[in-house]
């Protein structure tokens, strides 16, 4: 009875010092990937947002936040985000694909005479002009 209790204890401390050391490695490869980071690099944060890194910061008491850009050429947006949130570096494998998908995308220019007002009154004029059906 002892011999199988002390065989089960024994195999949970072995564990959990399998685990401990497994999540010791993986901080040691985040800390590696976040000394890397570089002004220019894409990369993709835990949230699953895709930018290009414009600065990072060293702000007071360590804190250490990066400025990442988002978007495609027309709109784009600026999130600044804790280091620590950064997930991996995006290789240009999928930079490629990324720009083949843009490519394939209809651009709407500001001479292109689209009109937002003109189209929400248009849509709205539509939508009351339609007969509502009577339900039965």
């Amino acid at each position: 009875m002892f011999a199988i209790l002390g065989g089960l204890v024994g195999l949970f401390i072995l564990m959990m010092f399998l685990q401990r050391r497994r999540q010791r490695n993986m901080m040691e490869t985040q800390g590696a990937m976040l000394d890397r980071l570089r002004m220019g690099m894409r990369v993709k944060t835990v949230s699953g947002v895709i930018g290009r890194i414009k600065e990072i910061r060293e702000e007071v008491g360590g804190l250490r936040t990066v400025l990442i850009e988002s978007g495609n050429d027309k709109f784009t947006s600026f999130m600044q985000v804790d280091i620590n949130a950064i997930m991996e570096i995006v290789n240009d494998h999928s930079e490629q694909v990324e720009q083949v998908e843009q490519v394939e995308q209809p651009k709407i220019e500001a001479g292109d005479g689209f009109d937002v007002a003109e189209f929400v009154e248009k849509s709205n004029n539509e939508r009351q002009s339609k007969p509502k059906r009577k339900s039965s």
